[in-house]
C-alpha cells in the first residue's frame, strides 16, 4: 500500500510539472504574439530618431559662418525586434568570431596571415603570425611564430610565470590585430598586447568607485537592431574607433574615457540615457537594463581631438528609443526620444507630445485591446511566479526577460517593482492590482477542487495540499488534479455503510480495516418498514407431520 501511496504522489508531481510547462509555453507563445503585434502599430519612421550635433565639429570649423551640419541618425530594426526577443538570433550572432559580444575571441586575417585568440584552458592570449625572411638566392621563406601572452608576460611557450587571465574582455581598437587590448574582470586592470614586440604592457587598476566595464572601444549591445551613425559635411572626422583612445562602458551605465597608451582612466564623458517607461521612474539605467545600445564616439582629424559621442539606447520592453549627444566634458548638448503625435507619429521634441510607450498601450487603434490581453495572460500565470517576478524586476537581463518562461521581467507587476525612485510600500501598494487577479483565480479554482475532492473521498491532507497548489499555481495545478482525480471504483463499507475505496487499507470515513468477522453483525441498518420475521430452522412444521402420517 505504501509503495502504492508513492507511485501516486509521483504520478501526481510529474503529471504537474508536465502540465505546468505546457501551460506556460501557451502563454509564452501568447504573450509574444501580443507584444508582436504591439510593435507593429507604428509605421516604420516612427523608429528613427534624428539630432543636430553641429556643436561636435564647430570648433574645428569656425571659419564657416553657418557652421557645418552634422546629424546623429538612430534607426532600429523593428522588423526583426520580435524575432531577437527569441533568443535564437542572438545566439546565432554571438557566435561570429567579430561579433561584439561574442563568448569567442578570435580574429584572423586570412588563412595565412595574423590569428588571435583565447585559450580559456590556458588562460591565455595566443597571438600567431606569419612573418617572410628573404633567403640569398632571392626566395622568401614563410615562418610562422606563435606566442603566448599572459598578464605577467609574454612568451613562445605557455608558462605559468606568465599568469592567467582569469575573466577577460578582448577587443581590437581600430582593427589593429597587433594590439589588442584585454581587460580583467578579476585583476581588475587593462592589458595591451604587442605581439611583434613580445611585450605586455599593464595598466594601473581600474578606479575602485566604479563596478567595472562590460565593454570598451565601439561599447554597443544587439548591434543588428539598433544602428547610430553621422551624417556630415566635414571631411575631417572620425567616428567609431581611435588607436590613441577608447570609451569604456561601466556596468553602472557612465561613460569614461581610456588612453590606450597608459591604459588608465581618463575621465567621465557621458552615460547611458534613461528610456521612458510605462510606470518606473529611474534616473539611471545599467546596461543590463536595456534591450539595445550603442555609444559611437566621435574624433577630429586623426584622433588628434576628441569631439564628443552619441549614446542611442532602446528600453527593455522595446517600445522607446532615446537619443543623447555629449561634448567632450560629457555635459549633454543635444536630446530626442520616441514620441506620439495625433498629427505626426515621430518624435519631435516638442513640449505637451505623448510618449510612445503610452501611445502603443492606450493611444493607438488596438492598443488597449493588446493592453487588456496582456492584463489577462498575465493573471493566467501562476501566482507564484508573477510574485516572484515583482521581487526580482531588476535582476533578470533584459534581453533574457523576453524569452524567460517562469518569470515575467516585462509584466505590469514588473514594471512597478523597477520604480526604484518611490517609497517601496507605495510601490508594493501600486503593484497589487496586478498581483491580487491571479490569487483570486486560484481561490476560486481551490475551491472547486476542494468540493471535488471531498465528493470523492480524498483524505484530508491531501485534499488540502491540493488546494493549497491551486492558489499557488491556479491553472496548472487545477488541470493536474482534473486528469489526476481519484477513479477506483468504490465498495460499500461494513462498517459505516458509506462507500469506500477498494484501494486503500481503512476506511476513509470511519477508518475501519477491510477484514471484519462474518460473526459480528454490521453496526448499521436499514430503516423505514419492519422486519420480516423468517424461520431458519429446518425441522418440519407440526401439520407437515400430520398430513404426512
Amino acid at each position: 500500500m505504501k509503495a502504492r501511496r508513492y507511485s501516486s504522489a509521483l504520478n501526481v508531481l510529474a503529471t504537474g510539472l508536465l502540465v505546468l510547462l505546457v501551460t506556460l509555453l501557451v502563454l509564452f507563445w501568447a504573450r509574444w504574439g501580443c507584444e508582436s503585434a504591439r510593435h507593429g502599430l507604428l509605421p516604420r519612421q516612427a523608429w528613427s530618431l534624428s539630432v543636430d550635433a553641429s556643436s561636435l565639429i564647430m570648433p574645428r570649423t569656425v571659419q564657416e559662418p553657418n557652421g557645418i551640419p552634422c546629424t546623429v541618425h538612430a534607426e532600429m530594426a523593428w522588423e526583426e525586434i520580435d524575432v531577437a526577443a527569441l533568443g535564437a538570433t542572438q545566439y546565432q550572432e554571438s557566435q561570429r568570431l567579430d561579433a561584439p559580444d561574442s563568448p569567442v575571441y578570435a580574429w584572423s586575417t586570412d588563412e595565412t596571415g595574423v590569428r588571435l585568440y583565447y585559450d580559456r584552458s590556458l588562460g591565455m592570449v595566443v597571438y600567431s603570425c606569419t612573418v617572410g625572411q628573404s633567403k640569398p638566392d632571392g626566395t622568401v621563406l614563410l615562418k610562422k611564430t606563435i606566442a603566448y601572452a599572459g598578464p605577467e608576460g609574454i612568451a613562445d611557450r605557455p608558462d605559468e610565470k606568465l599568469g592567467r587571465f582569469r575573466d577577460p574582455v578582448v577587443r581590437l581598437i581600430a582593427g589593429n590585430l597587433d594590439r589588442p587590448i584585454v581587460y580583467d574582470r578579476v585583476l581588475r586592470q587593462f592589458f595591451a598586447i604587442d605581439g611583434p614586440g613580445k611585450a605586455v604592457k599593464q595598466g594601473p587598476p581600474w578606479p575602485a568607485n566604479f563596478v567595472g566595464p562590460v565593454d570598451f572601444g565601439w561599447p554597443r549591445k544587439q548591434p543588428r537592431y539598433l544602428n547610430l551613425y553621422l551624417d556630415t559635411l566635414e571631411p575631417h572626422y572620425t567616428y567609431g574607433t581611435d588607436p590613441d583612445r577608447a570609451l569604456v562602458l561601466d556596468a553602472t551605465g557612465y561613460i569614461q574615457m581610456l588612453d590606450l597608451n597608459t591604459l588608465g582612466y581618463v575621465g567621465s564623458v557621458g552615460r547611458l540615457p534613461v528610456p521612458d517607461s510605462l510606470f518606473a521612474s529611474v534616473r539611471r539605467v545599467a546596461p543590463d537594463d536595456l534591450f539595445a545600445f550603442e555609444v559611437m564616439p566621435v574624433f577630429l582629424g586623426r584622433g588628434d581631438l576628441y569631439a564628443g559621442c552619441a549614446v542611442a539606447v532602446l528600453s527593455r520592453d522595446a517600445t522607446s528609443m532615446k537619443l543623447e549627444v555629449f561634448d567632450p566634458n560629457g555635459i549633454r548638448v543635444a536630446m530626442q526620444q520616441t514620441g506620439f503625435s495625433d498629427h505626426v507619429p515621430m518624435g519631435s521634441g516638442r513640449s505637451g507630445q505623448l510618449s510612445m510607450v503610452r501611445a502603443l498601450y492606450f493611444k493607438l487603434p488596438g492598443a488597449a485591446a493588446l493592453t487588456a490581453t496582456k492584463f489577462i495572460l498575465e493573471s493566467l500565470h501562476p501566482p507564484v511566479l508573477l510574485w516572484l517576478s515583482y521581487f526580482t524586476a531588476s535582476r533578470v537581463e533584459a534581453t533574457a526577460g523576453h524569452r524567460s518562461l517562469f518569470v515575467l521581467p516585462n509584466s505590469f507587476a514588473a514594471m512597478k517593482g523597477r520604480d526604484a525612485e518611490s517609497w517601496w510600500l507605495g510601490r508594493f501598494v501600486g503593484a497589487l492590482p496586478f498581483l491580487l487577479p491571479g490569487v483570486v483565480v486560484g481561490i476560486v479554482l481551490s475551491r472547486l477542487v476542494g468540493r471535488d475532492a471531498r465528493r470523492k473521498g480524498l483524505p484530508t491532507r491531501a485534499r488540502r495540499l491540493r488546494m493549497a497548489a491551486t492558489v499557488l499555481f491556479t491553472l496548472p495545478a487545477y488541470v493536474t488534479y482534473q486528469i489526476t482525480r481519484p477513479t477506483t471504483a468504490r465498495v460499500t463499507c461494513q462498517n459505516c455503510g458509506r462507500d469506500r475505496w477498494v484501494d486503500r487499507e481503512t476506511c476513509h470515513h470511519c477508518g475501519s480495516p477491510w477484514l471484519v468477522s462474518e460473526l459480528i453483525p454490521p453496526t448499521w441498518r436499514v430503516i423505514g418498514q419492519p422486519e420480516e420475521q423468517t424461520c431458519n430452522d429446518p425441522s418440519p412444521r407440526p401439520e407437515e407431520t400430520i398430513s404426512n402420517a
